[in-house]
C-alpha cells in the first residue's frame, strides 16, 4: 500500500546524512515502524548513498591551468579589436534580434499567463485520479482518536481556514458548525494544490491520519490532505 506521508518522505535525505533534529528523527522513526512503503523507499535512498560514497574518485593526470593561464595572458597581450568594426549591424540582423527579442517576452507572458491560470484554479496535483479510494477507511470526527488506519476519509464542515507562516494551508472540520468539537485538524502541503473548501461547507476529505502531540495542540489530524469533495456548499 502506498503511503502518502510527503511531510516525512521530503526528509529521507536529511535523515540519510545525519542533518535531521531529534524530534524529528524520532518523529520519522515511528513512522518507519509500521510503514513498509516508507521503509522501501529510505532502504532505497540508503543504496544509492552507498553506492556514491564507494565511487573511486576522478583524479587528472595533470593541472590543466597553466595552460588556461596562459591562454588568458596572451588573449589580454593581443591587440584589441575596435567594438564598432567588429560589430556593424545589417538590416536583416536588426530585424532578427527584435524578432528574437519579441518572441523571447511572448514566451515570458505565455509562461506568466499559464502559471498565474494554474494557480487560480488550484493548479498542481490533486491526486483524485491516482487514488484509490479502497484504501481509504471511513471515520467519524467523533471517533478518530480511535482510529488505527493510516488512509481515511472523514466527512464534516469547515468552520475556519487559515493559512499558515509556511505557506500550507489549514482547516477544521467539525460534525456540527455550532459546535467547537470533536473536530480534526486538516493540512495542504505541497507538492499537492488543492482549492480551500469554504467555511461552512460540508466537505469529504481524503488523506493521511495523524496525531499531532505537540505541546498546546494534542489534535487528530489529516496530514497531508490528498483530495477534497464537495458534498454541499
Amino acid at each position: 500500500m502506498r503511503c502518502w506521508r510527503f511531510d516525512l518522505r521530503r526528509d529521507f535525505p536529511r535523515y540519510v546524512n545525519g542533518e535531521l533534529k531529534a524530534r524529528s528523527v524520532a518523529r520519522l522513526e515511528d513512522h518507519l515502524m509500521s510503514c513498509g512503503w516508507c521503509r522501501s523507499e529510505l532502504a532505497r535512498i540508503r543504496d544509492g548513498h552507498r553506492f556514491a560514497r564507494q565511487m573511486p574518485r576522478a583524479v587528472l593526470e595533470r593541472d590543466p591551468w597553466e595552460a588556461i593561464e596562459a591562454a588568458i595572458s596572451a588573449d589580454r597581450t593581443a591587440s584589441p579589436v575596435d567594438p564598432a568594426q567588429w560589430w556593424r549591424p545589417r538590416p536583416v540582423r536588426q530585424a532578427l534580434a527584435a524578432a528574437a527579442v519579441v518572441i523571447a517576452l511572448l514566451l515570458v507572458a505565455l509562461i506568466v499567463m499559464v502559471d498565474r491560470i494554474a494557480y487560480e484554479r488550484g493548479g498542481g496535483p490533486t491526486l483524485s485520479g491516482s487514488l484509490d479510494l479502497d484504501e481509504f477507511h471511513a471515520v467519524r470526527i467523533s471517533d478518530i482518536e480511535h482510529n488505527t488506519r493510516p488512509h481515511i476519509v472523514a466527512e464534516g464542515y469547515v468552520s475556519e481556514v487559515r493559512v499558515e507562516e509556511d505557506g500550507d494551508l489549514i482547516f477544521r472540520l467539525v460534525e456540527e458548525l455550532r459546535q467547537p468539537g470533536p473536530f480534526i485538524v486538516c493540512e495542504i502541503i505541497d507538492p499537492i494544490r488543492l482549492d480551500p473548501p469554504e467555511v461552512g461547507s460540508l466537505v469529504r476529505v481524503y488523506g493521511v491520519s495523524r496525531y499531532d502531540g505537540q505541546i498546546g495542540r494534542q489534535w487528530h489530524e489529516v496530514h497531508p490532505v490528498l483530495n477534497i469533495e464537495m458534498v454541499r456548499r
